[in-house]
C-alpha cells in the first residue's frame, strides 16, 4: 500500500493560499425540527493513501450545521477516510472525494463530492535517494565461526 502524505506548502511552491490545503465542504441532512437542514465547512486533508482497492483520502472534516431558515444547530469536527477518484486534471492526478455520509453531533450528513488540490496530492520530486548503507557480513560483531 502507497501512502502520499499531505503538506501544507508555503507560497513560494504554487499553492498561494491555505484554502488548497482545506478543501470546501458540502452537505445536506434531516434536522432536528424535521426540514433540510446545510452543511457548509472544509476536510483539512492529511493524506492521500493509495492501495490494490483504491483511493482514499483521509482528513478531518469540520463544518457550521445549520437549519434552512440559517439557524445555527452546532459546528462539529469528526476525522474520516473515504474514498476518492484520480481523475486526470491539467496534466496532473486530481482526486475527487465521493460523496459519502458523515456523523457529526449524531446526525447523519450526506456531503457532496469535491475535490483536492492536487499540488498537495502530488507531491514535488524529491533530490535522489542516497545509498543505503552498506551491509556488513555478521562477522564486524565478532560472532563468525
Amino acid at each position: 500500500m502507497s501512502v502520499i502524505a499531505f503538506r501544507p506548502r508555503s507560497p513560494r511552491h504554487g499553492v498561494p493560499d491555505a484554502e488548497a490545503a482545506h478543501p470546501a465542504v458540502f452537505g445536506t441532512f434531516r434536522s432536528p425540527t424535521g426540514g433540510t437542514g446545510r452543511l457548509t465547512g472544509s476536510m483539512r486533508v492529511l493524506r492521500l493513501v493509495l492501495g490494490p482497492h483504491g483511493a482514499f483520502v483521509t482528513g478531518v472534516v469540520t463544518g457550521a450545521m445549520r437549519e434552512d431558515d440559517g439557524t445555527l444547530i452546532g459546528v462539529e469536527s469528526r476525522r474520516a477516510t473515504v474514498r476518492a477518484d484520480l481523475v486526470r486534471d491539467d496534466g496532473a492526478f486530481r482526486p475527487w472525494v465521493r460523496p459519502f455520509e458523515l456523523d457529526l453531533m449524531g446526525i447523519a450528513v450526506d456531503v457532496a463530492a469535491f475535490p483536492v488540490e492536487p499540488a498537495l496530492a502530488l507531491p514535488r520530486r524529491r533530490p535522489a535517494t542516497p545509498a543505503p548503507h552498506p551491509v556488513r557480513h555478521p562477522s564486524h560483531l565478532g560472532l563468525a565461526p
